[in-house]
């Protein structure tokens, strides 16, 4: 009796050594912006600098006039026969590996390292030498991110519009997923001088006032997995095997007490 005694003492013990093992992670973890302040006028952060074309960027570019006629062979839909239905995709210009497009009678146009304003104007004075009275318009098609990591859904995401922030980019991934780590959120961002990374953390409302609260077209965001997820099952397949012995210790002490 003494013996079944110790033995239903380690079984319990083991059994909620193994439950206190499988909680979730605490709720500061798993709460976005877990310090923020109700009711607290956070300043506005200002807006990031405009957006530099860089190589293996596909711009798209339409030249406007009130005769359109008049700058057909301007523009890449009329000289090649491609029907707007096609959508975007088939109308731009690469930008190539030394910072060039290859413009339809403009020839070689170097864009690289300007803002999309700044290239508008420069196409817009090669154009004005052919045809007068027009508009260019250019554009980036190519506005993506992409989200890796414990979300719900992620990949590569259209960007819809130019001001788009970290939560916004994590909401059309789905969120970060019960498995992933709020507090170790990585930004990769590819600037002129290199590839820079630095950590997000979600939870702390200081993100607000962060140079990264708002992404850019082609930033890669990285969600890490949380402590649980590192040391699940998953990963540690003998957590199960502990797990199944300790139902068998519970299923027996309770056929013990039936005959006693």
């Amino acid at each position: 009796m003494i013996f079944l005694n110790k033995i239903k003492r380690f079984g319990l013990f083991g059994t909620l050594m193994l439950a206190l093992g499988s909680c979730s992670s605490p709720l500061k973890q798993m709460t976005y912006m877990h310090d923020a302040k109700i009711d607290e006028l956070y300043p506005r952060m200002p807006l990031p600098p405009p957006y530099t074309i860089r190589p293996n960027d596909q711009l798209y570019i339409s030249v406007v006039s009130e005769n359109r006629e008049e700058t057909d062979f301007l523009n890449l839909s009329f000289s090649v026969g491609v029907g707007g239905a096609y959508g975007m995709e088939l109308l731009t210009y690469l930008v190539d590996e030394n910072g060039n497009i290859s413009y339809p009678k403009l020839g070689e146009v170097y864009v690289a390292g300007l803002t999309l304003l700044e290239a508008r104007d420069k196409i817009q004075k090669l154009v004005d030498h052919y045809v007068l009275n027009t508009s260019v318009v250019v554009k980036l098609a190519n506005r993506t991110f992409t989200v890796l990591g414990d979300v719900n859904g992620g990949g590569l995401i259209q960007m819809p519009k130019n001001q788009y922030t970290i939560f916004e980019a994590i909401g059309a991934a789905g969120g970060v997923s019960d498995g992933g780590n709020r507090q170790k959120v990585r930004l990769i961002r590819e600037t002129p001088e290199g590839t820079r990374i630095v950590n997000i953390d979600l939870t702390d409302d200081a993100l607000l006032s962060s140079d990264y609260y708002y992404i850019l077209p082609n930033d890669v965001i990285y969600v890490e997995p949380n402590n649980y997820r590192v040391y699940s099952t998953r990963t540690l397949p003998w957590l199960s095997q502990a797990s199944f012995a300790a139902s068998l210790l519970t299923t027996a002490f309770l056929i013990l007490n039936l005959f006693k």
